[in-house]
């Protein structure tokens, strides 16, 4: 996709019964005042209007999209939010069968708010994909019409007869007759006819895991149905969905159950709802950072949205998800700076009815302005001035990238099912988190890859890939990760590795399964104590959980032992790369306690690998960078009650260049040494600066 020249940059503006033309035409007038030129109008069909209207149900939304054409402003219509009964499935042709069906066979009315409706039902699915053609042939036709948000915040589960039939085509598809499905999950069905939803682990955990792979598989059979239906009537407009934060960071995803590459590979845009100060956990920044992280990583064209930003508290009786202005400016700006390239705020007013009322809102239950729409209105003079580079440059591909693999995720959470609380069944992403973290607290940008990126060759020789509790190897990973050490690539690996294969099956050699026989050591044990490990004459480090007793049986080198002697970091040379394993569950445990010897342990790995770091000094200011013909936009961010001055260190290629402060305008020149640019930048506290750098012509 060729890279835009604007930056689509608005708010929710949610239509009520009780507004008049006016009152909208009011509220529009002053969204576009506010700097914004995109408004997201939901819900895009209107059945309480007066019959006798020329376009009824839709006659409202005409209104808006001409009214916008008027005024300049660009409308992106949300078919599918989370009030169906104001939607596609309004009370009037409402059943009881329609709704979804809990595990325990009820159904599912007694759910607060949304994900409540079986879409696999045949008569709604017919529902879904008429309202939403006719919704695109009522708006087509308008020049503001952006596009289509058909999938507001993913959500699906229903253990019905049609879910079922479902689930027994997609398992048939998969392995092709009976006997190879009991094969597989230890059972002796006759026929795929005879399967029915079960959590039964004990012979094999692939019932689980294979539902889970259905689970979130299922999403995009709903997205691809649902937009086949609406470019069949409209090809011109993208169409856009969007989930909640991203699956590499909160496992509530998994029972949601999004899957942000899959969501992502459907449609045209991909977005995210994005609420970093709910209670009672609310974000960090480095947690943000992680987010936003993976919804870039798993955008299939490079274009990912925020669809939903956080503008204050949940509701009357949440003070302590209220956000600030300095809140909601960092916000925005992390967002584009990981390349984001639209930005929605949830929402324009507050809620004036239901469940959130007197939350959220730019604008204040009288339409007054806020201390956050003074804020927004500045982001979006920054944006239009600088509008270029901001719709079109991108997070350089960096050389660490952390493998992320959905079936891993699915493996330790069928195993761990039954042993909570003992151990914690969010051990996969927790152990993600904490390498990201360590990797964010360096100043080491990170990318997060999937073991597609890595079978299709994605990763280049020079980059360094990290693998933690990879529990499940498939033969065709291993070859990969095997062409990508023999190219020159790296691996780091931590906890459980190739422990099973992509059936279940426990490995006969291990670690690694079909990677073993590169490696150079035998698996012999599990044990709980004794974790303390030294490395490379550097002191001792303190593992966690677990570690695994090793032999060394082939060419690997031992680079640490534990306490008693045994091997505790191994590197092996596979081809002209490196395979280092940590026989322990060190970035887990970093998530876990964050002990600052595991710092000093990344810190000293970082150094040895050659991963660069955009700022080395280790306070609490962050770096991020943006490249694009000709220049690049640097973001420093300050996460401390004080100001502060950061050294950074870009590798920009050589030349001069012109650096502007966006903020303030002020400009210095700055030229780079053998390609590598330094500057000091000050950043007040909890604050951005925004540094513009353009290449001069010499």
């Amino acid at each position: 996709m060729k890279p835009k020249s604007t930056f689509p940059y608005g708010a929710v503006f949610k239509v009520q019964r009780e507004h008049t033309r006016e009152q909208i035409r009011h509220e529009l007038d002053t969204i576009k005042r506010s700097g914004m030129n995109t408004v997201v109008i939901w819900p895009s069909v209107y059945w309480w209007e007066d019959r006798g209207l020329p376009h009824y149900p839709y006659d409202t939304g005409h209104f808006i999209l001409r009214y916008a054409e008027e005024i300049g402003l660009k409308v992106i219509m949300e078919l599918s939010g989370q009030i169906t009964s104001l939607e596609y499935a309004p009370d009037f042709v409402m059943k009881e069968e329609y709704y979804a069906v809990k595990y325990d066979g009820t159904y599912m009315k007694d759910h607060m708010y949304f994900g409540y409706l079986n879409y696999n039902h045949p008569e709604v699915q017919k529902l879904i994909v008429r309202q939403f053609a006719e919704a695109a042939r009522q708006y087509r036709n308008y020049a503001s019409l952006y596009g289509y948000d058909i999938w507001n915040e993913t959500m699906f589960e229903s253990y019905d007869v049609y879910t079922l039939q479902r689930y027994r085509k997609w398992l048939q598809d998969k392995y092709g007759t009976i006997e190879a499905l009991n094969g597989v999950w230890d059972r002796v069905y006759s026929s795929f006819e005879e399967i029915h939803f079960n959590r039964w682990m004990w012979a094999s955990v692939m019932p689980v895991v294979d539902y889970y792979r259905f689970h979130k598989e299922s999403v995009g059979m709903f997205l691809q149905e649902w937009a086949q239906a609406v470019r069949a009537v409209d090809s011109g407009h993208p169409i856009i969905a969007d989930n909640i934060h991203s699956m590499v960071s909160d496992d509530f995803s998994f029972s949601r159950p999004q899957d942000d590459w899959n969501v992502a590979q459907h449609v045209d845009e991909f977005g995210i709802s994005f609420y970093p100060k709910t209670t009672p956990n609310p974000m960090p920044p480095h947690k943000r950072w992680l987010v936003l992280n993976g919804a870039h990583s798993a955008s299939r064209t490079g274009r990912f949205w925020i669809s939903e930003l956080q503008t204050h508290n949940k509701h009357m009786y949440d003070p302590a998800s209220a956000v600030s202005a300095r809140e909601l400016k960092l916000w925005a700006w992390e967002a584009i700076a990981h390349g984001a390239k639209g930005l929605i705020y949830w929402k324009w007013d507050p809620f004036n009815k239901g469940l959130q009322t007197g939350g959220r809102g730019l604008v204040d239950y009288r339409g007054k302005p806020t201390p956050r729409l003074d804020e927004a209105i500045d982001i979006s003079r920054v944006l239009r001035k600088h509008e270029t580079e901001f719709a079109s440059y991108e997070p350089p591909n960096p050389v660490a990238a952390i493998l992320f693999d959905k079936d891993a995720h699915n493996f330790s959470k069928a195993y761990m099912a039954g042993y909570k609380p003992f151990a914690p069944d969010s051990i996969y992403l927790d152990s993600i988190a904490g390498l990201h973290r360590l990797l964010w607290e360096l100043n080491i940008p990170v990318k997060i890859v999937t073991p597609d990126d890595v079978m299709q060759g994605n990763l280049s020789p020079g980059q360094v890939l990290f693998m933690t509790n990879q529990v499940s190897m498939s033969k065709e990973l291993a070859d990969a990760i095997r062409a990508f050490l023999s190219s020159g690539g790296t691996v780091i690996a931590d906890g459980k590795l190739g422990k099973v294969d992509d059936s279940g099956i426990l490995y006969t050699r291990q670690p690694g399964g079909p990677l073993h026989s590169s490696l150079g050591y035998d698996f012999v044990d599990m044990e709980p104590e004794g974790l303390q490990f030294e490395w490379a004459g550097e002191g001792r480090f303190k593992g966690y959980f677990e570690r695994k007793r090793l032999d060394v049986t082939g060419s690997a080198t031992v680079k640490g032992r534990f306490g008693d002697g045994s091997p505790a970091v191994l590197e092996t040379k596979i081809g002209n790369g490196r395979f280092l394993y940590i026989a322990t569950h060190l970035w887990y445990g970093y998530f876990k306690e964050q002990p600052s010897e595991t710092f000093a342990f990344m810190k000293r790995l970082a150094d040895e690998l050659g991963l660069k770091r955009l700022s080395k000094g280790e306070g609490q200011s962050r770096v991020k960078l943006l490249q694009g013909v000709g220049g690049a936009l640097l973001f420093a961010f300050h996460y401390g009650d004080t100001s502060d001055m950061t050294d950074v260190y870009l590798d920009i290629g050589e030349g001069t260049y012109r650096v502007e402060n966006v903020y303030t305008g002020e400009v210095s020149i700055a030229r780079t040494l053998h390609g590598v640019m330094e500057l000091r930048v000050y950043v007040r506290a909890n604050d951005v600066t925004i540094l513009k750098l353009s290449k001069i012509d010499e």
